[in-house]
C-alpha cells in the first residue's frame, strides 16, 4: 500500500523518517514520556455497564485517552513554555489498551 494509505507500512516508515528528520534538524529530545491507559480511570469506569470492562468500550477508552493526552501536552506546554517540537505516537498494548509515547 502507498504511504498515502493511513497506517500502511509505507506510511509508518514515512512518519518515522519525518520524526527522525525533526530530531536531526532541531536537536535531540529532552524528554521521553509514556502515558499508559488505566482501565480504572473514573471517566472509563462510569461508562461501563454491569459485567463490562474497558475492552468492551474501545471508542470511549480512545476518547478518554485522547482527552488525557491533550491535557497532558497542554500542561507540559504551560510548564516548559516554548517547546521546539513534540512527536507523539499512540499504540495499543498486547492487552488491547492504548498508550502514548511523547518525545519533547
Amino acid at each position: 500500500l502507498p504511504n498515502s494509505f493511513l497506517c500502511s507500512r509505507a506510511w509508518a516508515s514515512n512518519e518515522v523518517a519525518d520524526s527522525l528528520a525533526i530530531c536531526q534538524s532541531r536537536g535531540k529530545p529532552s524528554f521521553f514520556i509514556t502515558i499508559t491507559t488505566n482501565p480504572n480511570w473514573p471517566e472509563i469506569k462510569e461508562r461501563l455497564n454491569p459485567g463490562q470492562n474497558a475492552l468492551d468500550i474501545p471508542i470511549i477508552v480512545c476518547r478518554v485517552v485522547k482527552a488525557k493526552l491533550e491535557n497532558a501536552i497542554a500542561k507540559i506546554r504551560r510548564h516548559f513554555g516554548t517547546i521546539v517540537y513534540i512527536v507523539r505516537v499512540i499504540e495499543f498494548q498486547k492487552r488491547g489498551l492504548p498508550h502514548a509515547h511523547i518525545v519533547i
